[in-house]
């Protein structure tokens, strides 16, 4: 895989990261800060985890 295969992973994310605060910023805002109000950090990083691990899975999969 080369550096250009990674940057535009990288630019794909961006794209879809900037996707939904960019076309509903309000409704973006009120569900980070529900977040923010009802989540307990354990399951923040629950969540994390297993997205690193689909991600990283992922990736595994199509370059193995």
């Amino acid at each position: 895989m080369t550096v250009t295969v990674w940057i535009l992973a990288l630019a794909l994310f961006c794209i879809f990261e900037g996707l939904i605060p960019f076309v509903a910023p309000e409704k973006w805002l009120d569900s980070v800060r529900e977040i923010g109000r009802v989540a307990r950090p354990e399951t923040v990083r629950k969540i994390g985890l297993g997205l690193l691990l689909v991600g990283v899975g992922t990736i595994w999969l199509l370059t193995s």
